[in-house]
């Protein structure tokens, strides 16, 4: 039975966020793990008991995704799927390269800043909602103009674009949630 702030029923469980550790939709690299569907731990008892805490499987489109050397987003369950033993390294050295989406305000957020950005507004689903039609993140180019990752490729092709996407001004959340 789902459980909210009161005990009360409630249609699904509220991940804890950044309050804790898993707090976020993820596949989660721990000692273990090897779970096929993502998972975050949750507020107010709702869901599943376990030692570490509540917990409840989550919405797959609202995991984190870091793009790889391909060029492409991968989660840390495809990473370590692909690149096996190396996986979990690998997704490391992808933190710079975390997906970022345009919010209303026009700033580009982690798939996590953006959840707490409108998850009090929208609540879990409505921010999921919100995240999956919401645009790529743009970088302003030397011309002055804002495009997408898939614009710098295209004009400066796959080597290059790594470089001119690093030196782009961001249109980021100055706060780092």
């Amino acid at each position: 039975k789902n459980k909210g702030e009161w005990g009360q029923e409630v249609l699904a469980c509220m991940c804890k966020g950044r309050s804790g550790t898993h707090g976020y939709c993820g596949y989660h690299f721990h000692w273990g793990s090897q779970e096929d569907q993502p998972w975050c731990r949750t507020k107010h008892g709702c869901g599943r008991a376990a030692l570490g805490g509540d917990w409840e499987y989550c919405d797959a489109r609202g995991v984190e995704r870091r793009r790889a050397a391909d060029g492409k987003f991968y989660t840390s369950k495809e990473f370590k799927d692909f690149f096996a033993a190396k996986g979990k390294e690998l997704w490391g050295e992808a933190k710079a390269y975390q997906e970022r989406r345009l919010a209303r305000n026009q700033k580009a957020y982690t798939v996590f800043q953006f959840r707490d950005f409108y998850v009090d507004a929208l609540g879990e689903q409505g921010w999921v909602s919100e995240w999956d039609g919401a645009k790529p993140e743009q970088r302003k180019a030397k011309d002055g103009a804002w495009y997408a990752w898939e614009d710098f490729v295209e004009h400066y092709g796959k080597d290059q674009a790594w470089k001119m996407w690093d030196s782009a001004t961001k249109a980021i959340a100055t706060d780092e949630l």
